[in-house]
């Protein structure tokens, strides 16, 4: 398990124990504390006992996940010379 991995997890389980009523994953969590409870990223850091730069780290890894996989077009594609 990686470093943020494991922050995840903890983040995950430190709430099970104080739901939010919005789900149970680290994105819905994530989500919902920036959307509807109106978190700032420094007070969200603040909160979940992380650095900035974690918090980042968390955000930039949870977008990661929301990638589709790679879907490569093998179809010709010509552009005009300008």
């Amino acid at each position: 398990m990686s470093h943020i991995e494991r922050i995840r997890y903890l983040i995950e389980r430190q709430y099970q124990d104080n739901p939010t009523g919005c789900g149970r994953s680290f994105g819905e969590l994530l989500c919902w504390e920036i959307h509807t409870n109106g978190q700032t990223f420094k007070w969200l850091a603040k909160k979940w006992g992380v650095s900035l730069p974690v918090l980042g780290e968390l955000i930039w890894d949870h977008c990661k996940r929301l990638e589709d996989e790679p879907v490569v077009s093998h179809e010709r594609i010509y552009e005009e010379a300008s």
